[in-house]
């Protein structure tokens, strides 16, 4: 099923990221701090959202230093929109020369290397501000979280959803209770996953062209090599692929922006949009520890993610809520027509392209609930001082980052690695453990046990499929170590 509908367009329309965050009354943000008070900023990844990220911060404070390993793109970037900053492609480099200098990092690369510059980043004390997804697998998700809480920095990350005021009042009535006890969430997108070519080395290139067009092949394989070099001029492959497992660079199918749909050093479609969609209900009923996790998909080859797949996790109950089973839908895939109607709802006659059913214990709603006054995001301020447009969400999100670095409080941002970005971020990566093991097409996969305390796959065992515990804490290329 194809879908036309823009990212912008969901998650102003959809009432799946109308769950959010609340906080005890009083730790509300002023609504600007100090002009005067100017932020020192440096960003990686400064192409496509990575440099809207960073240029929505530079409202706000002055970019010193950019770094990007795309050759053009950082020339454009350092050379004519932040004129006065250095540039750099490798970012230990960076933040070793401009230490002093700097005061937050913004980090829009691809997902793979978020976690490696984040956590030196924060671990010499630098505020972060990074694109959705946190990390690529649980295992940096949770460090991320970790160091950002020891290393006492302000951090947020851009699913600009959650700085939309209605999200956090939902997050705070589901919170408290006040829609009553969840047994069933079945949410769908049909957003398709990405189409990695087949055709990934130049070998195989070579192999397929004298097959195919024996005639012609010498003079296509001529241009395709030269196309390679070409593109492979503009980039620093090295640096691009820096903690990732090493592999023949090939034009068109990772950089610049395909990296998302190989395992290597993306998320697949769960890994893109799970952190928009499943935002709230993180924050209202903690899916960060399912106690079991199974997939099944269009099928894979283990380098790159399927096309579609159905994700179910299952949540034990807690102290504060009843278990429920959360099952994901992607590519296409949606609940069935057998669901509904053991359910007793009535088949669409057309499925919207994406949505949500919920299925409760009972339709009561919980009587004398308290609901806590939500901390709402910060409007922030235009350049003549102005409160501008409170619906430009992205802007608000980062602004939001921006007043807890000047108020010298993490915990005003609403998605910070600690308490939010990273447990949602887990959710997602766990589904994408449980479609790892899914591979055969339309076949359900090995169930994942999950222990959440101890980041385990307790019957890791009794898999057959190969590479499920690097799929939770990957082996890192020769000289990269995170911890």
């Amino acid at each position: 099923m194809k879908t036309n509908i823009s990212r912008r367009d969901f998650l102003k329309s959809t009432t799946l990221a109308s769950v959010g965050f609340w906080v005890a009354s009083g730790l509300t943000p002023k609504v600007s701090a100090s002009p005067n008070e100017r932020i020192a900023l440096a960003g990686f990844g400064v192409g496509n959202v990575g440099g809207a990220s960073l240029g929505e911060a530079a409202r706000f404070g002055d970019v010193v230093a950019v770094c990007d390993v795309d050759h053009p793109t950082l020339n454009w970037v350092g050379g004519h929109v932040y004129p006065k900053s250095k540039s750099y492609t490798d970012y230990r480099r960076l933040l070793d020369e401009m230490d002093k200098s700097i005061d937050a990092v913004t980090v829009g690369t691809a997902d793979h290397m978020h976690a490696p510059i984040s956590l030196m980043a924060m671990r010499m004390k630098k505020h972060v501000f990074v694109q959705k997804p946190l990390a690529r697998t649980v295992y940096e998700s949770r460090l991320m979280g970790t160091v950002a809480k020891e290393m006492g920095v302000c951090t947020q990350m851009g699913n600009q959803g959650s700085a939309d005021d209605g999200l956090r009042r939902n997050a705070a009535e589901i919170k408290a209770g006040l829609h009553g006890e969840f047994k069933e969430i079945h949410i769908w997108l049909s957003q398709t996953g990405p189409r990695p070519a087949t055709i990934r080395t130049m070998q195989a290139y070579e192999e397929q062209v004298r097959k195919e067009n024996p005639e012609e092949a010498e003079e296509l394989i001529a241009e395709m090599m030269k196309k390679k070099e070409e593109a492979f001029e503009r980039v620093d492959w090295d640096l691009w692929l820096g903690i990732a497992p090493e592999r023949e660079f090939f034009p068109g199918i990772y950089h610049p922006s395909v990296w998302r749909g190989w395992w290597d050093f993306g998320g697949g479609t769960i890994g893109d949009w799970a952190c928009h969609i499943l935002n709230g209900y993180q924050k209202g009923l903690d899916i960060s520890a399912p106690s079991s996790i199974v997939a099944r998909t269009s099928g894979h080859d283990f380098d790159a993610f399927p096309r579609s797949s159905e994700v179910v996790f299952e949540y034990p109950d807690m102290l504060q809520r009843r278990g429920f089973k959360l099952v994901w839908y992607d590519g296409g895939r949606h609940p069935s027509r057998e669901f509904y109607e053991e359910n007793g709802l009535s088949y669409p006659e057309k499925m919207p392209e994406g949505g949500e059913v919920v299925i409760k214990y009972d339709d009561r709603r919980k009587e004398n609930v308290t609901v806590p006054e939500p901390r709402y995001a910060p409007k922030y301020p235009d350049a003549d001082g102005n409160i501008a447009d409170p619906q430009d969400i992205s802007i608000r999100n980062v602004y939001e980052w921006i007043t807890a670095i000047k108020e010298n409080n993490p915990e005003l941002c609403f998605s910070n690695f600690t308490d939010q970005a990273g447990p949602l971020t887990e959710a997602a990566s766990l589904g994408k453990v449980a479609i790892w093991t899914a591979s055969k097409p339309n076949e359900w996969g090995e169930k994942i046990l999950w222990d959440s305390e101890n980041m385990t796959v307790t019957n890791l065992a009794d898999l057959e499929t190969p590479g499920v515990a690097e799929q939770v804490k990957p082996v890192y290329r020769e000289g990269h170590v995170l911890d």
